[in-house]
């Protein structure tokens, strides 16, 4: 079987915790961190809600491109315990293909808690390092038109170059949605992903972590875009949280402001961008359509609770889309 997309990397089960009592903190000065969510050392925090949701990039673009009528599914690895069950059944709920999952039976299965600060929607996500050791020794027999690669951890060199390799040699083209953690411990084999890929999407944050990974200087969305192509993408969507989005293609950025909705929940903000985005981006749709389809999808996902239940339809986004603008900076 040939795919549209395979998305490789994360599929987690997440307790998500809602809460009012946390303090915001700001560090202007920390432009790699300038908001901290805090609590006092020892206090018994009281949580609002308690949800369990389907989480990780792989599992999230899978079902929000699916949704979007694409041929996608994911590779990724879960362990012995029940938790693979319940992730299984969510998946098989969005009709994803899980064929491709393989279980490790000496490890558990990815786990996250992910504490949502009531006030403003943000997320603080704890997360297991394991969560994304990926099993990729069946990689070579599979085929897709895109292979969509995300916080992969563990042996990062080795996966790359399998990953790599399998681009190359069945012509496939490569979509990169790096994380912080690749970024920093992983940065070297990174690089050589990025020559190959055809598309980055990646927060502000982690452009400015690029850009001072490469000590280079980055005054604004312009100057980080930049180097993000000369890294080798030659598209790159470029999330702002409240400011929006950017997506450029070499050929001149545009940026569509974000919709004003009530968030509840920012957890899988980037997660429905980036579904959004690549469900029309992928089917040949302009820059400008895509990059407001990528709002879209967020805008109605950061309303709930979670990562997919505010997840549109293709009919759904063109509807929303007709009130945004994409505009050239």
């Amino acid at each position: 079987m040939l795919y549209d997309l395979i998305a490789v990397g994360s599929a987690t089960k997440d307790i998500i915790l809602t809460t009012d009592r946390g303090k915001i903190f700001r560090t202007p000065k920390n432009k790699l961190a300038p908001k901290w969510l805090g609590f006092e050392l020892g206090e018994k925090i009281c949580v609002n809600n308690a949800v369990k949701n389907i989480g990780g990039v792989a599992a999230n673009v899978a079902i929000g491109t699916k949704k979007l009528g694409l041929n996608s599914t994911l590779i990724t690895t879960l362990g012995r315990d029940s938790h693979k069950n319940w992730v299984v059944k969510e998946l098989k709920k969005h009709k994803v293909d899980v064929s491709l999952i393989k279980i490790n039976f000496q490890r558990e299965s990815p786990l996250s808690t992910i504490l949502v600060d009531q006030k403003t929607g943000e997320r603080i996500i704890f997360y297991e390092k394991s969560s994304g050791e990926i099993d990729l020794s069946n990689l070579s027999k599979i085929k897709s038109k895109w292979f969509c690669v995300s916080s992969l951890t563990g042996d990062w060199s080795k996966q790359s170059e399998k990953i790599l390799g399998v681009v190359k040699k069945q012509k496939a083209s490569l979509i990169l949605a790096p994380s912080t953690s690749q970024i920093i411990d992983g940065f070297v084999d990174l690089k050589k992903m990025l020559k190959w890929s055809k598309i980055i999407l990646l927060n502000y944050n982690e452009a400015l972590e690029i850009a001072a990974k490469l000590k280079l200087p980055a005054k604004d969305i312009k100057d980080l875009v930049k180097i993000l192509h000369k890294l080798g993408p030659k598209v790159v969507c470029l999330t702002d949280g409240i400011n929006g989005a950017y997506a450029s293609n070499n050929s001149g950025i545009l940026h569509c402001p974000a919709s004003k909705v009530k968030v509840i929940d920012t957890t899988g903000a980037g997660d429905a961008f980036m579904s959004g985005f690549l469900g029309f981006f992928l089917k040949n749709k302009s820059l400008g359509e895509s990059l407001r389809a990528g709002i879209a999808n967020s805008a109605s996902v950061v309303r709930y609770t979670g990562t997919t239940k505010g997840l549109l339809t293709q009919k759904e986004i063109i509807k929303k889309i007709k009130s945004l603008e994409a505009k050239e900076i």
